[in-house]
Formats: structure tokens, C-alpha cells, sequence
């Protein structure tokens, strides 16, 4: 079969890796949007696709690690999240300077990508946050808009964020096993 493609084993070996990283994603947005979000625990909603996103950038670099990230970010804002726009541009931004401080200055390891993973997912949820307390509701027909208050971004937002964190050992251990798809052991 390979020489009908001229695709040499370690090509694809890589189309395989890509091809689960994508169902990876694809996945962790269904458990998103259709479980975790009829389901919020204390009044948050969990959101472990940032971490998702961030994780893979750190495995695989900043250059395809980047890539991913903004195609993951824009499959998420056409799924339609909300404000996903926003998401488009602060996600990809915060996991390709994620993988920039891991390689550079921190190890490759779990807890530094845990924590590049919860800063990138926070400041993706504090951005669309300011945006939802700065904005006004964009239907203004409702008898009892929804409001945004202030005291939201200590009593629901950082708990979620912090719950959200909980799938980051199950992301570390997926993206690392996925990640080893195609590396050549060095003699």
C-alpha cells in the first residue's frame, strides 16, 4: 500500500499522529459542549479544550504546536461557543508562549504544562469574562437580561477554571502517548 501513495512509513506515521490529535479535540469539544455544559458544578460550566490545546502546543513546539492551536481555537468558535472569536486569537497566542517558556526556560514535564495550561485557559476565560461585563446583552426584547456581575469572577469563574483542570492528567498522558507516534529513537 505504500507504494501506491509514495508515502514513506515515517509520513504516515505522522498523518496517524495528527489524524488522533483531531479526534482528541473533536472529542474533548463533544464532552464540552454536550455533557459538561448541561451539567455545571457550583454554577460553572468546565471547559477542558484550552488545556487540551495547550498541552499538544507544548508536546509538539511552537511551530505545528501553533498550527494546532489555531485550528483547534477556530473548530471551537465555529462550534459555536461563546465568544469564541475572542477565544480564536487568546488561545493560540497564550499555548504558542506556553511552548516558547517550556522549551526555553522550564522542562518538559506535567506540572509546567498543568500551569501554562491553567494560565492560558484563565486568561481565555477573564478575557471573555471583561467582554461579557464590559458589552450589553446583545437581545434587549428579554424581560430579565442576563447580567454579569463582578463578584462572578471570583465565585464562579476561578472555581471552574480550577475544576477544569482535572482532565489535565488524563490530556498529559493521551498527547504524550499520541505524541511518540513517529519518533525515530536516537543511537
Amino acid at each position: 500500500m505504500f507504494k501506491y501513495f509514495h508515502l514513506t512509513k515515517m509520513q504516515w506515521q505522522g498523518i496517524l499522529k495528527w489524524s488522533l490529535y483531531g479526534l482528541l479535540t473533536l472529542l474533548v469539544l463533544l464532552l464540552q459542549t454536550v455533557v459538561l455544559a448541561k451539567l455545571p458544578i457550583w454554577g460553572a460550566r468546565l471547559t477542558p479544550l484550552p488545556a487540551l490545546i495547550v498541552c499538544v502546543c507544548v508536546r509538539e513546539g511552537p511551530e505545528k504546536g501553533g498550527v494546532y492551536a489555531i485550528l483547534a481555537a477556530l473548530l471551537w468558535c465555529l462550534s459555536g461557543a461563546d465568544f469564541g472569536n475572542l477565544s480564536v486569537a487568546v488561545i493560540p497566542v497564550g499555548a504558542i508562549l506556553s511552548a516558547v517558556l517550556c522549551r526555553a526556560v522550564l522542562t518538559l514535564r506535567f506540572l509546567p504544562t498543568a500551569l501554562c495550561a491553567f494560565g492560558v485557559s484563565l486568561l481565555n476565560a477573564c478575557v471573555i469574562f471583561a467582554f461579557k461585563l464590559i458589552l450589553p446583552p446583545t437581545v434587549p426584547l428579554i424581560v430579565n437580561p442576563p447580567t454579569v456581575a463582578l463578584e462572578n469572577l471570583w465565585r464562579v469563574l476561578l472555581p471552574g477554571e480550577i475544576l477544569s483542570m482535572v482532565f489535565m492528567p488524563i490530556h498529559y498522558v493521551l498527547v504524550k502517548r499520541i505524541g511518540r507516534i513517529g519518533v525515530r529513537d536516537a543511537l
